[in-house]
C-alpha cells in the first residue's frame, strides 16, 4: 500500500518512565509556524488536504469529509449531538471577531448540559491553552459534565488540573491507526494510564474503526490498565480524499456509502469480547452516577435553553434533528 509521507511522519515517543510537562510533539515547525488554518482572515476556512490540528489524521472528519467540512464552514462556535453540546474556539485565533464570540459566549445557556470543548480540533493542542483555561473556569460550574475527546498526549500539568474538577470526563480516542495519525497508540495508552492514576473518569473509544486497517492488538492492554468498557465507531468515507492511502479491499467496504458513518461487522466485536471489554456508547457512560450530577432542570427551562443552543449550533449527529433535540433536553433534566 502506498501512503503519502505526510501521514508517515510522527512525533518522538515519550521516554519510558519519565513524566513530561509538555505533550508529545509533532515536528517543531508544525507547532511554531502559521498553519493554513491560521492564514486567512475568516473563521470558516477549512479546505481538503489541510488539517484541523497537528495530529493530522488522514481521515479528518473536519477537513477530509465534504459534508462535514461544509457543515463546519457555516458555523463553528457550537456543535450538538445526542451525547453533548460542544463549544469551540475559532480555528483562526487572529480573527478578533471570532475569538471574541467564543469568550463572550453566554455560558448560562449551557446550564445542566453535558458540554464538550473543541470538537473541530484537539482540546489539548497548546495553541488553545488560553481558550481551554477559559472553558475550565466557566463551564464546569454550570454544566452537569465538562467533557473532552482527545488524540493528544496532554501534559501532566493539564491532567492534574482536570483531576481537580469532579464533573470532568475524558475520552481518549485510541484507533490503532498509527500510519494515519501523528500521535500513536503508545501515546494514547500513556494518557489512559496517567488519567487512571489520577482518578480522572476516562473512557477509551476506537473512532474511527477502518476495515482492514485498524489494529486492535492494544485491547488486552486496556483491560490490564483497568478499563472494562469501550466504544467502537465507524468511518465517514470520502473517496476523493481517502483513496490515496486506503487499500483497495478497504475501499470496497465503503463504496457508495455517501459519507454516512459505516461500521462493518468484520470481527472487531469478537476482539473486544476476547479482551474482556464491554461495549458502551459515550452517552450511556456519561450517565454513570447521573443522580449525583447537578443541576437538574425542569422540562420548561430545559426546552427553552436547548432551543437557544439549537439556534446557534450545527447538528452533527447522523440521527434526526428531533431525536437530537429530545436527547439534549433530557440530559438537562
Amino acid at each position: 500500500m502506498h501512503m503519502d509521507n505526510e501521514y508517515l511522519s510522527s512525533p518522538p515517543l515519550p521516554e519510558p518512565g519519565v513524566e513530561h510537562d509538555q505533550p508529545a510533539r509533532v515536528a517543531q515547525e508544525d507547532l511554531l509556524s502559521p498553519s493554513p488554518l491560521e492564514s486567512a482572515d475568516s473563521r470558516h476556512i477549512y479546505q481538503p488536504g489541510q488539517h484541523a490540528c497537528p495530529v493530522n489524521c488522514a481521515y479528518c472528519v473536519i477537513t477530509e469529509v465534504e459534508s462535514r467540512r461544509d457543515l463546519w464552514n457555516k458555523k463553528t462556535i457550537l456543535g450538538i449531538n445526542k451525547a453533548a453540546t460542544i463549544l469551540n474556539p475559532p480555528p483562526d485565533l487572529n480573527d478578533k471577531k471570532a475569538i471574541q464570540e467564543f469568550y463572550d459566549f453566554p455560558v448560562e445557556l449551557l446550564k445542566g448540559d453535558i458540554v464538550g470543548f473543541n470538537a473541530i480540533s484537539d482540546p489539548f493542542w497548546p495553541k488553545y491553552q488560553d481558550a481551554l483555561q477559559h472553558f475550565l473556569d466557566k463551564v464546569p460550574p454550570v454544566a452537569k459534565l465538562a467533557v473532552f475527546v482527545t488524540k493528544w498526549n496532554p501534559s501532566d500539568r493539564v491532567l492534574d488540573q482536570l483531576a481537580e474538577i469532579p464533573n470532568v470526563r475524558l475520552t481518549v480516542s485510541i484507533t490503532g491507526l498509527d500510519g494515519l495519525e501523528r500521535t500513536k497508540t503508545t501515546h494514547r495508552l500513556s494518557v489512559l494510564r496517567r488519567a487512571k492514576k489520577r482518578n480522572i473518569q476516562t473512557f477509551p473509544i476506537v473512532h474511527p474503526y477502518i476495515a482492514g486497517m485498524t489494529d486492535l492488538s492494544f485491547l488486552p492492554e486496556l483491560r490490564d490498565v483497568g478499563y472494562d468498557v469501550i466504544d467502537v465507531k465507524g468511518l465517514r468515507y470520502n473517496p476523493q480524499t481517502m483513496n490515496r492511502w486506503m487499500p483497495e479491499a478497504s475501499q470496497r467496504v465503503y463504496q457508495g456509502t455517501a459519507e454516512r458513518e459505516i461500521l462493518p461487522e468484520d470481527g472487531w466485536r469478537e476482539q473486544v469480547e476476547a479482551a474482556g471489554l464491554h461495549l458502551m456508547p459515550p452517552r450511556e457512560w456519561y450517565r454513570i452516577g447521573w443522580d449525583k450530577l447537578t443541576p437538574h432542570l425542569d422540562q420548561s427551562e430545559a426546552q427553552e435553553l436547548t432551543q437557544k443552543i439549537f439556534d446557534r449550533s450545527n447538528v452533527t449527529s447522523s440521527d434526526s434533528i428531533q431525536a437530537v433535540f429530545e436527547a439534549a433536553v433530557n440530559r438537562r433534566l
